[in-house]
C-alpha cells in the first residue's frame, strides 16, 4: 500500500542522512495513520534536462519510485514497510536542498512531491562495506569482498532479474539495505525504464547505454558469474515468478499507481510496456534450456 499525504502530515526534520546518493534526500517524521514515522524523503522536481537533448521534459521519478514499490512488493522482494507521496511547500525544505532542486529544475518550486519511505535502520551495503576507507588499495579489497559475498547471496539473481525486467539503469551498493540478518532490501527504483524520461509506451532515452549496475558489479569481480548455471537458470525461475505475481496481483497494484498520474489509455500503454518486457527467452538460451 502506498500513502498519499499533504503537507500536515509532516511532523519536522531529523537529523541529516549519513549518506547520500545522486539525488537530495532528508530524513523527517511523518505523521501516518496516527503514528509518527521516521522517514527518508525524496523531492523531486517537475522538469528535469533530458540527457540526450539538454531540453526540460516531464520529471517521471516520483512514479518510477511508485511503480517500483509496488512491483518489487508484489513479487516478493523486501522492500520497506512503509512507503508513499507527501507534498511539501518550499517552506518545509532545507535551503540547501532548495539549491540542488533549483539547479536540477532550473527554478525553486512552490511544492515538491516527495516520495518517502519508513527508515527501516539497517545499513546499505555502501554503509555496512565500504565506510571508513580512504586507502585506495583497500577500497578495492573491501569491493572485492562485496562483490563475492552478493555472488553468493540468494537474493542476488533475484535482484538482477528483477532490475533487467525493469531497466534500472540504477541499482548501485547505496540502494541496496543490508538487514542483520543479511537479508537485502530494495529502496530507490528512480531509475527504472532507463531514466526518468520515459513516456507512456517508451522506454527512457540516455546518450550512454543503460546497463545493469549489480550484474557488471559482480561479474567484474567474479568473471562471467551471471553466466553460470545456476546464476543463469535462478534468473529464468525469479522472472517466471515475477510474471505469475505481475499478472495475478502486480498489474492491478500498478494501475492504482499510474491512474494518479495518466489517462486510463496512458495507463494501459505503460501497463502493456512492462507486461511485455516479462520476457524469458534471453534467461532459458543462456541457461541452455528449452521454453
Amino acid at each position: 500500500m502506498i500513502h498519499y499525504l499533504k503537507r500536515d502530515a509532516f511532523s519536522g526534520h531529523l537529523r541529516a542522512p549519513a549518506s547520500k546518493g545522486i539525488s537530495p534526500i532528508l530524513r523527517a517524521k511523518i505523521r501516518i495513520n496516527g503514528e509518527s514515522e521516521r522517514c527518508y524523503l525524496k523531492p523531486l522536481t517537475d522538469f528535469i534536462a533530458c540527457p540526450d537533448t539538454g531540453k526540460p521534459v516531464v520529471n517521471q521519478e516520483i512514479v518510477s519510485e511508485a511503480l517500483g514499490y509496488v512491483l518489487a512488493s508484489t513479487c516478493g522482494l523486501s522492500t520497506p514497510s512503509i512507503a508513499g507521496i507527501i507534498a511539501l511547500g518550499k517552506d518545509q525544505l532545507p535551503q540547501d536542498l532548495l539549491s540542488e532542486l533549483e539547479e536540477i529544475g532550473g527554478s525553486i518550486q512552490p511544492s515538491y512531491l516527495c516520495w518517502f519511505s519508513k527508515d527501516m535502520e539497517h545499513p546499505n551495503l555502501k554503509q555496512r562495506h565500504l565506510s571508513g576507507i580512504n586507502l585506495p588499495s583497500l577500497e578495492e579489497r573491501r569491493l572485492r569482498r562485496l562483490a563475492q559475498f552478493l555472488a553468493k547471496h540468494a537474493d542476488a539473481a533475484k535482484i538482477v532479474a528483477f532490475d533487467d525486467w525493469l531497466l534500472n539503469s540504477d541499482r548501485n551498493m547505496g540502494n541496496i539495505l543490508q538487514a542483520s540478518l543479511g537479508a537485502l532490501m530494495l529502496i530507490d527504483h528512480g531509475r527504472i525504464l532507463a531514466y526518468p524520461n520515459w513516456t507512456p509506451g517508451s522506454v527512457g532515452s540516455m546518450p550512454w547505454r543503460a546497463q545493469n549496475v549489480l550484474e557488471s558489479f559482480i561479474n567484474r569481480f567474479t568473471p562471467r558469474w551471471s553466466e553460470l548455471l545456476p546464476i543463469s537458470s535462478g534468473k529464468l525461475m525469479a522472472l517466471n515468478s515475477y510474471a505469475s505475481s505481475y499478472r495475478s496481483a502486480g498489474a492491478i497494484a500498478s494501475k492504482s499507481v499510474l491512474s494518479n498520474f495518466f489517462e486510463p489509455t496512458d495507463v494501459e500503454a505503460i501497463i502493456a510496456l512492462i507486461d511485455g518486457r516479462l520476457d524469458p527467452a534471453p534467461y532459458a538460451k543462456a541457461a541452455g534450456l528449452m521454453l
